[in-house]
């Protein structure tokens, strides 16, 4: 057979394209040659057992082929298997390699899990040789087999036909009501991915209301345990509660008649009471002495009375005890029980002793010192607004026809202050020349509305 030169260049071509796709294969999927043109780099991985990898299997990192698996040595704790990977690809050495299935009957291949994204990295110095501490190999089968065969021996066959029988009672009947669950199942999936970013802020925020949860954990048991308590309380006494709000509408009906009943003697009540309660203000030491001695006046009342019949009594004498005071009535002359003249009482003179003295304990330098003026609030006199609180006085208490006066006292100037007041407009003039309106502005106003009149009776009491 005679080649024309026609075949002979069609011939030379071919060779050169198989050659070409040949080299081509070999270099960039069998790795060959990769290292002669710096293409790659050798990393070791050191495992226990070889899990199933091969020569010239792939080898991945965060699921990309990296490189390929080079030869596989046996070392004197398992095998060492070299891996040619690409330039590149950093790497980090804290790296964990697990050799993996891609499928339940599929080839493995080294996939390199990165821990973090910090060096040093595999391409850096001498070859890194990955240790077997930091690496994992997939379970074998035949000790999957020999698991799972267990795990179907350990199950009592009549155990199962009872939980077989018992779903079959649960199910039974329910495929509508299941069919229903699986469908809006599937709709709440669909929502949930439509608002993805919400359902996983949802789900990373959820972490720290379980974690708070199991933090609290023994505070909501006790919580849930005490809320059972209660609620079995409630549950014991249903009837009485029922009686209880079933009378509390008459009850609110009972108090709002009475409310009603005394809206006219109340004022009235209220400015009698303003009366005496200035009268106790302004004896308060004197009250609250008086208290304190009453339990011990009643308790000696018993001696006098102890219920034999009898009255007990008894008078001591303590005349002099304790003595007179004298100091301060030197240049005085002692007025004799014979002289029955009218004399005028001599008011420039007095008991001058120290109160710590044993003469006169009760004479007036033991008196208890009058209460504090009223304070009045800082600008009170110098500006318009709400006056302080002041008593107030008809025309008829000084017998005049003038009309109503308000009295403040003041405790810069310690002096009474008397103002006219005209009680239809409310308005009256203030110790500083404003005029004032009660119940129509400031705080009365907003605190009793249209019943702010009664500040005239309430003022004094604060």
């Amino acid at each position: 057979m005679i080649l024309t030169r026609g075949t002979k260049i069609q011939l030379v071509v071919f060779a050169l394209i198989t050659v070409l796709g040949v080299s081509y294969t070999a270099v960039r999927y069998l790795g060959v040659g990769g290292s002669l043109l710096d293409r790659t780099y050798t990393a070791y991985v050191e495992l226990p057992d070889s899990g199933g990898a091969f020569t010239n299997s792939e080898v991945t990192y965060r699921g990309v082929t990296v490189g390929r698996v080079g030869p596989i040595r046996l070392v004197q704790n398992g095998v060492r298997i070299e891996m040619e990977l690409d330039k590149g690809a950093k790497i980090p050495r804290d790296t964990l390699a697990v050799v993996a299935n891609r499928s339940a009957v599929g080839e493995q291949y080294i996939d390199l899990q990165p821990r973090s994204d910090q060096g040093p990295f595999l391409d850096e110095g001498s070859p890194y040789t990955i240790p077997a501490g930091n690496t994992r190999i997939p379970v074998k089968t035949s000790d999957l087999l020999l698991n799972v065969d267990k795990t179907v021996a350990s199950v009592d066959p009549e155990n199962l036909r009872t939980i077989v029988d018992e779903l079959d009672k649960a199910f039974n009947g329910t495929g509508s009501d299941l069919q229903t669950i699986i469908d809006e199942g599937g709709k709440l999936i669909q929502d949930m991915d439509e608002n993805f970013e919400t359902t996983a802020d949802l789900l990373d925020n959820s972490k720290i209301v379980l974690n708070t949860q199991r933090d609290k954990g023994t505070s909501i048991r006790t919580f849930a345990r005490e809320l059972a308590d209660l609620t079995d309380t409630i549950r014991e006494n249903d009837g009485n509660i029922r009686e209880t709000i079933d009378a509390a509408g008459p009850a609110a009906e009972e108090v709002d008649d009475l409310i009603d009943n005394v809206s006219d003697d109340l004022p009235v009540l209220l400015a009698n009471l303003t009366s005496t309660t200035q009268m106790l203000t302004a004896n308060q030491d004197g009250i609250r002495s008086l208290l304190i001695s009453l339990p011990f006046t009643v308790a000696g009342s018993q001696t006098v009375l102890p219920g034999d019949g009898y009255q007990h009594m008894g008078l001591a004498l303590n005349i002099d005890t304790p003595a007179p005071c004298t100091e301060g009535y030197e240049k005085t002359k002692p007025r004799w029980p014979q002289n029955t003249k009218e004399t005028p009482a001599r008011t420039d003179v007095g008991c001058t002793a120290p109160k710590k003295s044993q003469t006169a304990v009760r004479g007036a330098r033991n008196a208890p010192e009058p209460r504090p003026y009223i304070k009045l609030p800082p600008g009170a006199l110098d500006g318009a607004g709400e006056p302080p609180a002041a008593s107030t006085r008809s025309a008829e208490d000084d017998g005049t026809e003038s009309e109503s006066r308000l009295v403040y006292q003041t405790n810069s100037t310690k002096s009474v202050f008397v103002t006219g007041y005209d009680p239809t407009s409310g308005k009256y003039v203030g110790p500083n020349g404003v005029t004032y309106t009660v119940g129509s502005s400031g705080g009365a106003e907003n605190l009793l509305g249209d019943d702010s009149w009664k500040w005239l009776l309430l003022g004094p009491l604060s």
